[in-house]
């Protein structure tokens, strides 16, 4: 009989061999580590379950579930009070981090630093964040199998913008993506691979996957995946990847244009048919839960994009819920 977990393999395969290897260390990592000193395995399948759910992602969930014994508890927020405080209080955490990572605050930090340490933090984290994009990778990569024939969609998702196309000086992109400190809410004075390093493992493969995703020998051009994970970066809200993607997207691309456009006047004003549609899908892709549809992936193919094409762009923006979610919830970034 074929498994959830099966089936999860089967879809992987699409993959670049080395996105899929490197996905694979991945989930052992941070699901199920040799060292579970900081956090047990119990406490990680409880918010990889919580975040398949706010994502709306049965088939996750159930992969999930099924190392649980309270799995229906976890299910049923009206069930929590069943749970031990430091349990509640880690499931509403990760559980903020999956819905809009924008809203998780130094507050929020703290009062989950009352039960649990600084590693215990990062750690339960990386989970939210890993689920993040483990259920968007999967997901979607299913859908994009099987969109076949049909209409394709047109304009996509709006990201918000301080102006219209129309008459507004842009910035240079220096002005646009500026350079930005991380300042850690967790280790006191710490960078961001400081904050990390209080689960090494973790950190030391999730470097890896991102490595194989955004500058492995792939399909879809290096500056589309910039792209792609600029637009992500911006409707997360997450100031520091959106400065650091959207600079090198203009390294590489050689366009000053596209992507300040992308930030400051929105996907509307972009008029290049196909980037406009790496982005509009990468946008999909990056709600909770995702609004991907058959039909945009119809789109991406009209565009002139190729199944190849479309899994890398799916893996870059799958790889930026995990990402910003990090970066947005641990500390702050801010102007040197």
């Amino acid at each position: 009989m074929t498994t959830v977990s099966d089936r999860a393999a089967e879809t992987l395969t699409v993959l670049r061999p080395d996105v899929r290897e490197a996905a694979e260390n991945a989930d052992a990592a941070v699901l199920r580590p040799e060292d579970q000193t900081q956090l047990g395995q119990a406490d990680r399948a409880r918010i990889a379950l919580r975040v398949a759910l706010v994502n709306e992602s049965p088939s996750y969930a159930d992969s999930v579930a099924v190392t649980l014994d309270d799995a229906e508890v976890v299910r049923d927020v009206e069930r929590w009070g069943e749970l031990p405080e430091p349990t509640q209080a880690l499931l509403a955490h990760c559980e903020q981090v999956a819905l809009d990572p924008a809203d998780v605050g130094a507050d929020e930090i703290a009062e989950l630093r009352e039960h649990f340490s600084p590693a215990q933090v990062v750690t339960a984290t990386q989970v939210a964040a890993y689920a993040s994009f483990r259920v968007r990778l999967e997901s979607w990569l299913r859908l994009v199998a099987g969109a076949g024939d049909g209409p394709a969609s047109q304009a996509g998702i709006t990201i918000e913008a301080g102006a219209a196309a129309d008459g507004f000086a842009l910035s240079t992109p220096d002005q646009a993506f500026p350079s930005m400190r991380w300042v850690s809410r967790v280790v006191s004075g710490g960078d961001f691979a400081e904050t990390l390093r209080l689960d090494a493992a973790v950190l030391s493969a999730q470097t890896l996957l991102r490595e194989a995703i955004m500058t492995g020998h792939g399909a879809l051009d290096r500056a589309d995946r910039e792209l792609a994970a600029l637009a992500t970066s911006l409707i997360n809200g997450c100031g520091y990847c959106t400065a650091v993607h959207g600079k090198r997207q203009v390294e590489l691309s050689g366009d000053p244009l596209t992507a300040v456009v992308l930030a400051e006047a929105g996907p509307a004003a972009i008029a290049d048919e196909r980037l406009r549609a790496v982005v509009d899908v990468a946008g999909a892709l990056t709600c909770t839960p995702a609004a991907l549809t058959a039909a945009d992936v119809r789109r991406l193919h009209a565009a002139g994009l190729d199944a190849d094409d479309v899994h890398d762009l799916v893996a870059v923006s799958s790889m930026f819920a995990w990402d910003n979610r990090l970066i947005m919830t641990l500390g702050n970034a801010v102007r040197p």
